[in-house]
This record gives C-alpha cells, structure tokens and sequence, in this order.
C-alpha cells in the first residue's frame, strides 16, 4: 500500500471524528443548563472530549504513517505507543482534576467520559484494521 492510499483510507474515519467531536460539544455546550439539572459538569465532558479528540487524530494520523513503513515492528510499536499515549494523558488529565476539585468530583462527567473514550478508540481501531488489511491484501 503506497503513501496516498494510506492518507486516503483515513480521510473518512477523520471526517467521522470531527463530526462526532463537534456533535457532542455542542451537544453540551447548548443543552449545558439541561446537564447541570442532572448533576452532569459540561465543562469536564467538554475537556474530556477536546482531550480524547485530539489524542486519537494524533494517533489515528502516526499510525497511518506507520502503516507505510516496510518493517511491521514500526505499526505495532507505533499502535502501542499510542495507547499508552492515550492512557497517560487521561490518568494525568484525572489526576489533576481530582486534584483541583478536592473531593467534589462529577462521577457522571467521568462516565460520559469514558464512553467519548470508548467512541473515539472504536473508531481509531477499526480505521487502523481496515488500513493493516488493506496493507495486507495489497502487499
């Protein structure tokens, strides 16, 4: 698979990212009045989604990259470090809040959270199998 199918095959898991990002901000920035009466912090499910969106484009893009190399070694250290990108930066994203707040925690901005995790993760990890199997079928 050459440079420019890799940057075409991710054009649309890039576009559904973006589109799901400006989806759930402004999910919570108009209906914010609406989450506060269920106890729900828009400003951290906003963060929380700034900071999964770009931490997944960030990967989705190195590993497209990676994709291209020859030796697969450089894919799956590529795809792991990616993950333990994304780990780091949301346990230090909690850590300091949890700090900041002193016990006042949003568990269900936390939950939400975790969900806006697992959305960008299936997207991200289906973009990268469909690109390995394309790489694959094609190499």
């Amino acid at each position: 698979m050459n440079q420019f199918s890799t940057k075409a095959a991710i054009k649309t898991p890039i576009r559904i990212m973006i589109i799901v990002f400006v989806a759930i901000s402004a999910l919570f920035i108009f209906g914010k009045a609406e989450f506060l009466k269920s106890n729900v912090d828009a400003t951290v499910v906003l963060a929380g989604n700034l900071l999964l969106f770009l931490i997944s484009l960030l990967n989705i893009l190195r590993s497209a990259k990676a994709a291209d190399n020859p030796n697969p070694h450089v894919f799956v250290r590529v795809f792991y470090g990616g993950f333990i990108i994304r780990l780091f930066a949301c346990a230090i994203a909690a850590f300091i809040y949890i700090y900041t707040q002193q016990g006042r925690i949003n568990k269900p901005a936390l939950f939400i959270c975790l969900g806006i995790y697992i959305i960008y993760s299936l997207i991200e990890t289906t973009t990268l199998k469909k690109i390995f199997n394309n790489k694959k079928n094609n190499g």
